[in-house]
């Protein structure tokens, strides 16, 4: 009786998962369809599905989704899922270069610094398994040393240590900008005020598609960062102004 049960509750899991697949290719595809036929709108709808309710985490998805918005003509929501696609795939070349294309064409240079390009060129999770494998291999290696007294493996030991220093210095500067450097896309053009409310003067006026990163919120406003000509520059805009990178 109980492989029986056993059995059908694997059968129905199974179902389920298949199931579950074929829908998503199916939507996938239909996507796809949609948008070589132009209707691009449509295909928006169904990867942003795919995004806010399956939830999916694909970097292609995104890399899709900006295509069409591009398309159908919001270049900053373009931007905003482009950014998205690089974070979870930084060293796709062909998400960089539709990602530079699209900066191009908004006319905004990427203003990074060394140490932020760095950091991007990896995920989280890779520099984070990096360093889980360094850390047992050291602990490995130290054991063998403690119990062999092998000379070489010393100086093995050393080499690991400074190794394992230096990666878990990215992984904090990494954690750190991941968790605190909120960076956020101008969806379209806005005035910058100099404070949170539509009573406070408006300072200066920044174009859909400029990489900004949040500083502060008061109520529906957000206090913003950016740099412009190698000079740093910050006001208020309204939170719905902006499409946030790292939700």
């Amino acid at each position: 009786m109980r492989n029986i049960i056993f059995f059908a509750l694997l059968f129905v899991f199974s179902s389920s998962f298949c199931f579950s697949t074929d829908l998503y290719h199916y939507q996938i595809e239909n996507a796809q369809k949609s948008f070589k036929e132009g209707n691009f709108s449509k295909s928006i709808e169904i990867y942003e599905s795919l995004i806010k309710i399956e939830k999916v985490q694909d970097p292609y998805i995104y890399y899709n989704l900006s295509n069409a918005y591009y398309r159908n003509g919001d270049l900053g929501k373009a931007i905003l899922n482009i950014e998205k696609a690089l974070k979870l795939a930084p060293r796709d070349k062909e998400i960089k270069n539709n990602m530079q294309f699209l900066y191009s064409v908004v006319g905004h240079n990427q203003e990074r610094t060394i140490k932020d390009t760095f950091l991007k060129h990896f995920t989280l999770n890779e520099i984070t398994i990096l360093t889980s494998i360094l850390l047992v291999l050291f602990l490995c290696v130290l054991s063998l040393f403690i119990i062999r007294k092998i000379s070489m493996v010393k100086h093995f030991i050393v080499f690991l240590v400074l190794v394992l220093f230096l990666c878990s210095c990215i992984l904090a500067l990494k954690g750190c900008q991941e968790f605190t450097l909120k960076e956020a896309v101008i969806l379209s053009s806005v005035s910058i005020r100099s404070g949170p409310g539509d009573n406070n003067p408006e300072i200066f006026t920044v174009s859909e598609g400029k990489l900004v990163n949040i500083l502060a919120q008061s109520g529906d406003w957000i206090n913003i960062k950016f740099k412009s000509n190698k000079k740093d520059l910050s006001g208020w805009i309204r939170n719905s102004d902006v499409g946030n990178i790292n939700e």
